[in-house]
């Protein structure tokens, strides 16, 4: 009977001990998810107290220790000193659980956020150390690096490419400065630009490793971004004469572009006495700069935008793309229901099936947070083009398009979604 008791207590003991573990993790979610992210934190090093080999923990201390780091408003006690111990959390995380996807893609997201400070004091070698550090750490797997490339080669020489995140940014800013590929390209994340070292680094460049971008704003300007009074205004856009000659536009033609504000006040105002007031409405930083970068290079170099962005950042923009598979290109003229709404010859050089040697290594080494999002992304070209050849006389390419999907897509990582692509191909 004794016996009997003690083991009981200890059954109980150790079923409260995973309870209030796993309650204490709960309440650090719902305090996170509340913008309370010190007492997140606190919740989970009280809950790492009671399970010290919990990777979830760690993980989320990582995670949440970023956050208020980079992502929140600027935080007493949470600022780039805290490196280290993100790092420290992250790597016990992925040493009790190797294949912790989630811990690899923040190790690399926080590897990201110390080459970006690196950038304010334009030290090459540390930029180049905290993109190989991530790699080693095996935030950027082989399937991953197969897609950077694949976004890089879908440019032409000497482009701007505005990039979505640290999903297409990071692979491929690591490509460029640890492996010297396509440094022709200058990569420039949109949510970055609204914050005016960085607009002076792109116009600046980097000891010939990261090209400069044309910005025509003094210093001054630079510094004194903010947002900017504004109404809805079409902007005149100077084109290039390759692309005139390309498009048999005249020779003064310009790209029209009408250029939206997005931010809005609920103050009212009225530029002038005779008109009603209304509320005012202004042009945020990093549209106004997305505008000036836009405005003093089209005519010079050509521009691209990646297809794995939020639209929001477009500006009105799509109606001049042209989707090249995985980003799109800035064309001089509306594309829409038009001839030039695809460059199907980029759609094809990019389904080849030599460019997707690596994608199957995705079951092995997933980063939740990017692998759905890519699987999509490729798997959006093979529709593309499906319908492409279904409406034109290449109908006869639809057997070898669907034979490349069934044979390098679909590698059941997500069975149901590739099922899903290969019966619409089919149709």
């Amino acid at each position: 009977m004794k016996q009997t008791i003690v083991i009981f207590i200890f059954a109980f003991s150790i079923l409260n001990t995973f309870g209030q573990e796993k309650k204490l993790k709960e309440q650090a979610l719902e305090q996170f998810k509340s913008e309370h992210y010190s007492e997140a934190i606190d919740l989970l090093e009280k809950a790492l107290v009671e399970s010290p080999h919990d990777a979830e923990i760690y993980y989320y201390l990582g995670w949440f220790n970023h956050y208020s780091a980079y992502d929140s408003r600027p935080l007493c006690g949470y600022d780039n000193s805290l490196s280290d111990k993100i790092f420290e959390y992250l790597d016990k995380a992925l040493e009790l659980n190797p294949d912790y996807g989630d811990a690899k893609y923040f190790y690399g997201a926080q590897c990201s956020g110390n080459a970006f400070l690196a950038m304010q004091n334009y030290d090459a070698d540390k930029i180049r150390y905290f993109y190989q550090r991530a790699y080693n750490k095996g935030a950027y797997p082989e399937w991953l690096k197969e897609f950077g490339k694949n976004f890089l080669m879908s440019c032409d020489t000497n482009a701007i490419l505005f990039t979505g995140g640290n999903a297409d940014f990071d692979i491929c800013s690591y490509l460029q400065l640890c492996e010297n590929f396509r440094t022709d390209i200058t990569l420039i994340p949109l949510g970055y630009i609204d914050r005016p070292w960085y607009v002076q680094f792109l116009k600046k460049g980097l000891n010939g490793i990261i090209k400069k971008v044309e910005i025509n704003l003094t210093d001054q300007q630079i510094m004194d971004i903010h947002p900017f009074k504004w109404d809805t205004t079409t902007i005149s856009i100077k084109v290039s004469t390759t692309d005139k000659k390309q498009f048999s536009l005249a020779e003064n033609y310009q790209l029209k572009w009408q250029v939206s504000p997005d931010l809005f006040s609920e103050r009212m105002h009225s530029k002038i006495e005779s008109e009603t007031a209304k509320k005012r409405s202004y042009l945020s930083p990093q549209r106004a700069v997305m505008l000036q970068i836009v405005e003093d290079n089209l005519y010079q170099r050509p521009i691209y935008f990646s297809n794995f962005a939020s639209p929001t950042f477009y500006a009105g923009l799509e109606n001049y793309f042209q989707c090249c598979g995985l980003v799109s290109k800035l064309l001089p003229i509306k594309t829409i229901d038009s001839n030039y709404a695809f460059d199907v010859s980029k759609l094809e050089t990019l389904i080849s099936s030599e460019n997707f040697r690596d994608y199957q290594t995705v079951k092995v080494n997933n980063i939740p947070r990017i692998s759905g999002i890519i699987m999509s992304g490729y798997s959006n070209v093979f529709l593309y083009l499906a319908d492409i050849y279904n409406e034109s006389d290449k109908k006869h390419k639809l057997k070898t398009l669907i034979k490349i999907y069934d044979d390098k897509i679909k590698v059941n990582f997500n069975p149901a979604y590739e099922t899903k692509i290969i019966t619409e191909l089919n149709k």
